[in-house]
């Protein structure tokens, strides 16, 4: 694209070309341009962090074998999120039925979501499509936090079932939050110094800064109920490493906010590192098995419900990561030969909508016909 950009200009009249290839709808799937360059590949990274949250939650919930609730506190993205749309989020007070119907009513937010990101590339318009996106990327994570909440409760009411026992530290948060602080630290050292705008440096700065307090919380309220003495101590010194670090990073962001200069570009880059490795062993230590409680027990029936319920949820996002897939072939190589990108798009939202469908059917009968047959299913009702 780069050599293809660098080509003589359009015909005349010059100055109206760019314009008219920005406006034209054919400028949307198939045909490249200097003027859409930019957003393009704004489109592409969206991709690339959409796909990682999706998939990191996913791990860490949807594909692991334990059973246990989601407890998100009320200052997280996610939690925030789900209130927006209606939902009651993941959380002791939260009962089967009300998890059910919040995960329904938000699926359908996410097919008017996944059609609107595939109208606003169709059309050319790739800032907006990268906007779609990330709402939608923070839906399919709240939508797999409250599934995975709802297969716990569904799985514990079996027969026979023991409900998980809380530990130090709950790893699904303080996981999300090191993912949080490595997002943030790779947007500053990838980031040209001509794109590292005021508003760009806040947003980074901000969310460094809730997923830091996030973590000094979790890890402080850790250090206070451990009986162990080098525990308590350890998080201590996890924490004042980890602040340390933090500090002196933001400094550097505030002063390129202030002067920019590659400089101070390249300052901020230097100091991520130690905060990304701070942040990678206080969370390493912090998610021992011995800080972490134990995982509900589950019978045969328990596991069952577990199951089917985490397969729905595992279908939604399965297509949604292979939606930021053809995005980003779509944004990067727009002239690719292959099938018509259109249909690419077409059947992404297909999955998408077939995915909606299993994980609405697991939760209303408890079971799947993807992942289970429907034995005994009307046995947990």
């Amino acid at each position: 694209m780069a050599s293809g950009e660098a080509a003589p200009p359009p015909p005349p009249p010059p100055a109206a070309a760019p314009a008219s290839a920005v406006g034209a709808v054919g400028v949307g799937i198939g045909v490249g341009g200097t003027s859409s360059s930019q957003p393009r590949k704004r489109l592409a990274a969206v991709c690339d962090q959409c796909k990682a949250k999706m998939q990191l939650v996913a791990d860490l919930l949807l594909l692991s074998s334990e059973a246990r609730p989601v407890l998100l506190p009320p200052s997280s993205p996610s939690s925030s999120s789900e209130g927006a749309a209606g939902g009651s989020g993941g959380g002791a007070e939260s009962s089967f039925e009300q998890c059910r119907d919040s995960i329904i009513a938000r699926t359908k937010g996410l097919s008017i979501l996944t059609h609107d990101v595939q109208s606003q590339l169709n059309m050319g318009r790739f800032g907006e499509a990268g906007d779609r996106l990330l709402e939608l990327g923070e839906l399919v994570v709240a939508l797999t936090e409250s599934s995975a909440h709802a297969a716990y409760l569904a799985a514990v009411a079996a027969p026979g079932a023991q409900p998980a026992q809380p530990g130090l530290v709950d790893r699904y948060r303080v996981t999300r939050c090191r993912h949080e602080v490595e997002q943030g630290c790779a947007t500053l050292r990838a980031t040209p110094l001509a794109d590292l705008t005021p508003q760009l440096l806040l947003e980074v700065s901000q969310g460094l800064s809730r997923n830091l307090r996030l973590l000094t919380d979790a890890c402080a309220l850790a250090s206070e109920r451990s009986r162990d003495r080098f525990a308590r101590e350890q998080f201590k010194l996890g924490v004042k490493c980890m602040s340390a670090s933090a500090s002196a990073l933001l400094a550097c962001v505030r002063e390129v906010k202030a002067a920019p200069s590659e400089l101070a570009r390249g300052r901020c880059a230097l100091f991520c590192a130690p905060l990304a490795q701070a942040v990678g062993a206080l969370v390493g230590f912090a998610t021992e098995p011995q800080f972490l409680g134990r995982a509900a027990a589950l019978g045969a029936e328990g596991k069952a419900v577990h199951t089917a319920i985490l397969g729905g949820a595992m279908s939604v996002v399965s297509a949604c990561v292979l939606l930021t897939q053809c995005l980003r072939d779509l944004a990067l190589h727009p002239d690719a030969k292959g099938p018509d990108p259109r249909d690419r798009l077409r059947h992404s939202a297909c999955a998408v909508a077939e995915g909606c469908a299993l994980l609405s059917q697991a939760l209303r009968e408890r079971s799947s016909p993807r992942t289970l047959p429907p034995v005994n299913a009307n046995s947990v009702n």
